[in-house]
């Protein structure tokens, strides 16, 4: 999974977002190591749509006060299920480098 695929559904899991909101997060979420320009952060969202991963949320689900123009984006079953497979591989990937840097010595 792309590491920005990877922090944009992070961000959604907690609660649907739209674009700035989600540039931001992930900015936070990423100590600032992952920047989302325009293009890549509306890319990314309509792959992640198109994979299923994130779904659009509709209008009249959207959080009271929020103008029409945002898109908001939610999580899918299929982003949730993608998103704990790329979570569990990294933390195997985080296991083997501590075991090895343990084995290293120096």
């Amino acid at each position: 999974m792309k590491p920005h695929h990877f922090f944009i559904l992070l961000s959604v899991s907690a609660a649907p977002r739209y674009g700035s909101a989600i540039q931001d997060d992930v900015r936070a979420l990423s100590d600032g190591a992952v920047r989302l320009w325009p293009a890549t952060l509306y890319g990314s969202l309509e792959e992640l749509v198109e994979q299923q991963w994130l779904e659009e949320v509709a209008e009249d689900e959207r959080p009271e006060g929020i103008s029409g123009r945002e898109r908001f984006y939610r999580l899918s079953r299929e982003g949730r299920k993608a998103l704990e497979r790329e979570a569990e591989r990294l933390q195997s990937l985080a296991r083997v480098a501590r075991t090895r840097l343990a084995l290293g010595g120096a």
